[in-house]
């Protein structure tokens, strides 16, 4: 088949799991003998060339102009762009003979190809991997803490103080119908979406106030297994005592890394019961600074990395002795959760979101809904290596049957095709 795949982020260059998820998707479709070709807005100035290839897949990168003006900036990212990057699509289509399906990766890719299939007649898939139908900030947090159920007016007039102090969102009170309309644009055009991916049974529930039940499919986010097993053969070039204990992800409020203040607190009370051990933190972000001054502070063996790029996050996760992940937002599909299961890493996780898709609790990983009961976890399972075996290692045999780009594929494939055939006359 001929797809072409419009992306918000692409490649994965350290982006988040959304661009790797993509990745994933566009060059296993290639593997497989399809003709991809993906779309990526960038804003101006592009630091990447316009046309590029990865992995013998082709680039190509749409300009656009977004001023650096609060919410005049998403208007020249999304409803002013979404037209001229519909045109690029369909000038991609045209020169390469037509395709046969387009298959969307976030927002601005979404509405555009919408608006791209009134010229070209083919089907348009597209994949929700956070809360942006129902959120304008896509975190699904109300103040950037609370979870909360969507986008009301009442939402809006409340979160933007809550979230932007009261003086900055008092005067940020006007853009209000603009937030407001703005998506309500893009639930109507999700809405008109041949299929929707959800990624968690968690996304399909939030999708169903938006979406046609028979347009939503749950297709979990995939992995290249043996690509990193191959990665993981390599050491890592970090070094640590003792067993590891390892966290990966943004240091950032809306991913929960809040909770590793606490969690680092209340850990330091029971270093006397614990093996040697090493807390290794890798990511960074605004709590970067008071992370690091908490394991400072309480004496914690552990310390914030430097970053850390995926292959080496890869060969730490294989060898980890624990995977934290205390995230309390609305987790879509953590890919980060996914790639330390197919590695048989033992995992002790906040059962939010999409959380539960990943980790059976007691069978595959721990699911402990408090930073207290996560830290008697952690002191049961440091002292207990055999049941940490046991969890790492039907955690691996799961994620091969659940998440394995091989397994998945298939999947992708018998919707396009199911899809096209639809559209014939």
């Amino acid at each position: 088949m001929r797809i072409l795949i419009p992306s918000d982020v692409f490649p994965p260059d350290g982006r988040g799991g959304a661009a790797w998820s993509s990745f994933t998707l566009a060059s296993g479709l290639h593997r497989r003998g399809h003709t991809v070709q993906v779309l990526v807005p960038c804003r101006q100035p592009c630091r990447s060339p316009v046309l590029s290839h990865l992995d013998s897949i082709p680039i190509q990168r749409v300009p656009y102009y977004a001023p650096a003006i609060p919410f005049v900036q998403n208007y020249f990212r999304h409803e002013r762009f979404w037209p001229r990057l519909a045109q690029a699509m369909i000038a991609t289509a045209n020169r390469q003979g037509g395709v046969d399906l387009i298959h969307a990766q976030h927002t601005q890719a979404a509405a555009a190809a919408i608006l791209a299939r009134e010229r070209l007649k083919v089907p348009v898939v597209v994949t929700v991997r956070d809360h942006w139908p129902w959120d304008y900030f896509a975190t699904g947090l109300h103040g950037n803490r609370i979870p909360h159920p969507g986008g009301s007016w009442a939402a809006l007039v409340t979160d933007l103080p809550a979230r932007l102090g009261a003086l900055r969102g008092v005067l940020a009170l006007p853009a209000i119908p603009y937030l407001y309309e703005h998506l309500r644009r893009r639930a109507r055009l999700l809405a008109s979406a041949d299929a929707v991916i959800a990624p968690s049974r968690y996304i399909a529930c939030r999708l169903a106030n938006l979406v046609a039940p028979e347009r939503i499919h749950v297709i979990p986010n995939m992995v290249d297994i043996a690509a990193s097993d191959a990665i993981v053969a390599t050491p890592p070039r970090t070094t640590w005592e003792g067993d590891l204990i390892l966290f990966a992800g943004k240091l950032e409020v809306n991913k929960g890394a809040g909770l590793l203040l606490d969690l680092i607190t209340a850990l330091a009370e029971h270093q006397h019961t614990l093996p040697p051990f090493t807390l290794l933190i890798a990511g960074d972000g605004a709590l970067r600074p008071a992370i690091a001054t908490a394991l400072t502070r309480h004496r914690l063996p552990g310390r914030v990395l430097d970053w850390v790029d995926h292959d080496e996050l890869l060969r730490l996760t294989a060898r980890c002795a624990l995977f934290l992940f205390p995230s309390n937002w609305g987790e879509p599909l953590s890919r980060a959760l996914i790639e330390a299961a197919a590695l048989g890493a033992p995992i002790i996780a906040m059962p939010t979101g999409g959380t539960p898709d990943i980790i059976d609790h007691g069978q595959t990983g721990i699911l402990s809904p408090t930073v207290p009961a996560m830290v008697d976890w952690i002191v049961r399972l440091l002292n207990d290596p055999a049941t940490r075996q046991h969890l790492g290692a039907s955690a691996r045999r799961v994620a091969r049957s659940r998440f394995a780009a091989d397994c998945l594929l298939p999947r992708y494939e018998a919707l396009y095709m199911m899809l096209c055939q639809s559209k014939q006359p």
